[in-house]
């Protein structure tokens, strides 16, 4: 046989058994030079792969008058291919594709402009610590964030009787597909977005308390694995630097893979992959939002909390008739002479109650607030009759009426 013919037949074989299955078409059969060119780039043919994905998922999406105009829209577009891009030019097709791949992604998974700023569902439960569902491509970015806690928040997201922390999380990787393992100490929303083009594959969040990931596209797989929902990773992970030991482990056995970086979030802000500009602009999906996670049954945490409580008539400011009411009962019930005299006949003063500032008197029934550690924590008065209140203490002190007890860090003798 010639020697040329046998070359053309063997690339020939080669084109189809490895090209054949890679596009949206059958490579086989299409005589089209455009058609032709793709087969013949894998790149090429994979993004025309991902657009055919994108295009049939918002299709299936749509009712029928409005799934008829999006067949209409396509083959228009399919149409139009060639007035931009010469039918041997692969990569103004690729960036073709992508563009239309970006308007598909768009509409399906109802992205929106990122805004950062200063539990409604229940996310990510699995049975293994892994993604098996997943074939994930050799070629991508795993990254790793988090910290102790992100920026406060006045709201909880589960029963552990800590206030809220929000990650703002932007992800710039346009070249490669990404995956995240996010990890924080206290209960934490993590609400993502990222660059154009760039496609996030999976997300693993994991802590102490719970966590919760919002702005990904309703069906972006999700494992979050934390200490109080006993998760199926056995163990928790928030990322700082005391734990970088633990990172690598823990992506193992969920993604197979070490990390490619770790980044650590500053204020609850954290940019993984490129550095941005001011101008890039960022997306995020209203599927899921940060406001999904909000317990309206539940009171709002810290300082915002005992402001909502003093709106509702549930407390209010101390006075130091208060104090002195708690010297006058304490006083009553210590034996006689375990104070000894003072100059001036009044010995009550040592047993005088705080007053004034971030000192509230309970009225109603009345929850305490997530949050109050610190210097967040304030002083409240019982008095006889109103309900014990519910929630956690925290830092914070209260004098019970009721018993003439005081409970909570900093108790003494009043």
């Amino acid at each position: 046989m010639d020697p040329k013919i046998l070359i053309t037949a063997l690339w020939f074989i080669s084109f189809f058994s490895i090209n054949g299955w890679a596009a949206s078409f059958s490579c086989e059969q299409t005589t089209n030079t455009l058609e032709r060119t793709i087969c013949a780039d894998s790149n090429l043919s994979l993004t025309d792969e991902k657009m055919a994905k994108y295009y049939n998922k918002l299709k299936e999406s749509l009712e029928a008058n409005q799934s008829n105009s999006l067949l209409k829209e396509q083959r228009a577009w399919l149409k139009q291919r060639l007035k931009k891009c010469s039918s041997d030019d692969a990569q103004c097709l690729q960036n073709l594709y992508r563009e239309r791949i970006n308007q598909l992604r768009n509409r399906y998974e109802k992205l929106v402009p990122f805004n950062i700023g200063g539990l409604g569902t229940v996310q990510g439960l699995r049975s293994s610590c892994d993604f098996h569902e997943l074939e994930l491509p050799k070629d991508l970015n795993i990254y790793s964030a988090g910290a102790y806690a992100g920026r406060s928040l006045d709201i909880q997201i589960d029963d552990s009787g800590h206030q809220a922390t929000q990650f703002d999380v932007i992800v710039n990787s346009p070249e490669k597909p990404v995956v995240l393992l996010l990890g924080a100490y206290e209960p934490s929303i993590w609400n993502i977005g990222w660059t154009k083009g760039t496609e996030i594959l999976a997300v693993a969040a994991s802590g102490y308390h719970q966590q919760a990931v919002a702005g990904l596209p309703k069906d972006t797989p999700l494992l979050i694995s934390t200490h109080v929902n006993k998760g199926p990773c056995d163990e928790y992970l928030y990322v700082s630097e005391s734990s970088l030991a633990q990172v690598n482990p823990m992506s193992q056995k969920i993604f197979g893979k070490p990390v490619d970086m770790v980044y650590f979030a500053n204020a609850g802000k954290v940019v993984l992959g490129k550095p941005i500009t001011s101008l890039e602009l960022l997306i995020t999906s209203q599927d899921v939002t940060p406001d999904n996670f909000i317990d309206n049954n539940k009171p709002l945490a810290g300082s915002a909390g005992i402001q909502d409580a003093l709106a509702k008539g549930l407390l209010r400011p101390s006075t130091r008739e208060d104090a002195e009411a708690w010297a006058n009962q304490k006083s009553k019930l210590l034996p006689k002479d375990t104070l000894p005299p003072v100059s001036g006949g009044d010995n009550r003063h040592i047993l005088l109650g705080p007053f004034g500032h971030n000192v509230y008197v309970i009225q109603k029934k009345f929850t305490i607030p997530a949050g109050l550690y610190g210097g967040h924590s304030v002083t409240f008065y019982l008095p006889k009759g109103v309900p014990y209140p519910e929630g956690d203490l925290g830092h914070s002190v209260l004098y019970d009426f009721n018993t003439m007890t005081c409970s909570g860090a900093i108790c003494n003798i009043r």
